[in-house]
This record gives structure tokens, sequence and C-alpha cells, in this order.
């Protein structure tokens, strides 16, 4: 894909982004139409917009009679992106020489980005409903990651709180089983791999609702960048590096691990767009749970959110 086309998509949603800060400047985005809107994003548009993205691959594979990377496969290769992540979390941390109250937290922020609130509008922008696709089965696997390794890492299963095996048998596993997430990619699943197809009005149903995803999405992102204090982060210059480096070396390194193993013309770079996402908005809800660093997971978000409009297009252009 030429950059000059994912410029123009990026240029869209940094747009809505922008738009998203004027409207909670003037109070037409309060906090009580935020909650609202991201629970709309999370219990209705994302799911659907997932299932329609199965759907529609499923009928791409069915009419080109293109030979189909198998769901196992696709999983095994989200497992792997964040092995890759975790791997490369702890190079970048420890070699920025992160305090150590202060570790655990960054290590979060690298290994858990915002795969289905920002992933999937950027993803969709730049590879369609194929990438879609994807994304919806990297997102998946997120969900696992969070609440088993992201509660042992915030957690601190280590410390005498608790060991390992106390720590596993308190993550939420009914809840995260039962995420719209998770039961929409389950749905979508069945529907690609029995080829099942839904009536016209509920797969135009589900692809409008779907649709309404992207523009929220940044919409509520861009919302929530207007409440942070632009000055206390830019003065803090070991995340301004932390920043710069996840943002751009982390990714360039991702890329050299991952094309021995992932090599298909769509879903590689997808992953690689996808190990660009800035922090993972629940990063501060996790912050607050375990008692870290609220502040600075907030000031997190809010730079790797601005950078990644940059980084985004940047990287694309560099690895593909």
């Amino acid at each position: 894909m030429e950059i000059s086309v994912i410029l123009e998509q990026m240029g869209k949603l940094f747009l809505i982004l922008c738009l998203g800060v004027l409207l909670a400047k003037k109070e037409l985005l309060d906090v009580h139409t935020k909650q609202k809107l991201t629970k709309l994003l999370l219990y209705v548009t994302t799911p659907l917009m997932m299932v329609d993205a199965f759907h529609d691959r499923m009928l791409m594979v069915s009419q080109q009679t293109e030979e189909s990377v198998p769901v196992g496969t696709l999983f095994a290769d989200s497992f792997l992106f964040y092995v890759l992540l975790i791997l490369l979390s702890v190079v970048l941390v420890f070699g920025i020489r992160v305090p150590k109250a202060q570790r655990r937290l960054y290590l979060f922020m690298t290994v858990f980005g915002n795969v289905g609130f920002m992933g999937f509008p950027v993803v969709e922008s730049v590879y369609g409903k194929e990438g879609l696709f994807y994304a919806a089965i990297v997102n998946s696997v997120f969900n696992i990651i969070i609440y088993t390794f992201g509660v042992l890492l915030m957690g601190g299963a280590s410390s005498g709180e608790g060991g390992l095996l106390r720590r596993l048998r308190a993550v939420p596993w009914k809840k995260l089983l039962l995420t719209p997430a998770v039961l929409a990619t389950a749905a979508g699943v069945l529907i690609f791999v029995f080829r099942i197809r839904m009536p016209v009005l509920l797969a135009d149903t589900c692809d409008s609702l779907g649709g309404l995803t992207s523009p929220l999405a940044m919409l509520v992102v861009g919302a929530n960048l207007s409440a942070v204090p632009v000055k206390a982060v830019l003065s803090n210059m070991k995340l301004n590096l932390y920043v710069l480096l996840r943002q751009t070396v982390l990714p360039l390194l991702f890329w050299l691990m991952l094309k021995p193993f992932v090599q298909h013309p769509v879903l590689a770079p997808t992953l690689l767009l996808l190990s660009c996402m800035p922090v993972a908005n629940t990063t501060a809800l996790f912050a607050t749970e375990y008692h870290g660093d609220e502040a600075l997971a907030s000031q997190g978000i809010f730079l790797t959110t601005l950078f990644s409009l940059l980084s985004f297009p940047l990287m694309i252009w560099i690895c593909c």
C-alpha cells in the first residue's frame, strides 16, 4: 500500500481525534457522555464490528477460493506477537534504567497496546476487512494475556501478597470468558470455520453498527486526551525517552524478530501496526486497582497516543 494512502487514512482519524478534543473542551463530550459512549463501543459496536469482519472474510475466501490462513495458525501467531512484545519490553525497560518502583508499570505499558479501541479503526483504515479480521483475533488473545500475565505483573506475583498459584486463582476467569469481545470472537470463529452465511439483513445491520466504531472510538480518545496536562507530561524526560523508543525502535526490532515466522503479505504488516499501538487505556485502570502510579499511566497513554499518529505511517513506510 502506498504511503500516501496511509497518510490520508491517518489524517482522517487524526481530524476526528481533534474534533473529540474540541468537543470535550466545549463540554459537549463530558465525563458522563464519554462513559456512555465507551460502554456503547465495548458492548455493541466493537463486538458487531468483529463479527462483521469474520463474516466478510469468510465470504471473501469463499468467493475467491483462495488459501486462507488457518484460524489455529492465526491464534498461534497472536500468542507469538505477545511473546515477542514481552521479551522486547524487558530489554527496553532495563535498557533505559527505569526506577525499580516503576518497572512493572513500564513493562505493562510496553506489552499492552490499545489493540481494540484504537487498533481496530487504524488497521481497518489501512488494511480493510482482512486486516480487521486479523486484529480481532489478536484482540481476543490480548484479553487472555492481560487478565493472566497482566494481573500477575501489576499484582506483584512474587511479592509477599501471595504466590503465583494464588494470583492465578484470583484471575477473574468468568469475567474474562464472558466479555463481549471474547464472545464476539467465538461467534466469528464459528462463522468463519463452518462457513455460516448470515441473513443479508442481519449482516447489513452488523456492518452499519460496526461502522460506527472507528469515528466513535477516535472521538472518545480525543476527549480523553483533552484532560491531560500537557506541560506536566512533556517535563518527564524519562517518559519522553521511553515513548520515543517504544514507538520507533521497538516496532523495528519487533519486525526483525517477526519476519522469519510470519511472512503473510497482510498479516505481517498488521501485526507490525498493532505493535505500534499506544498504551492501552486499561493501563490506568490496572494502576488504580493495584496501587500503581496512576498519573504516570495516564501520561504514558497521552504521549504514546499522540506520537503513534506519526509512528504508524513511518513504520509501515520503513518496513513494508
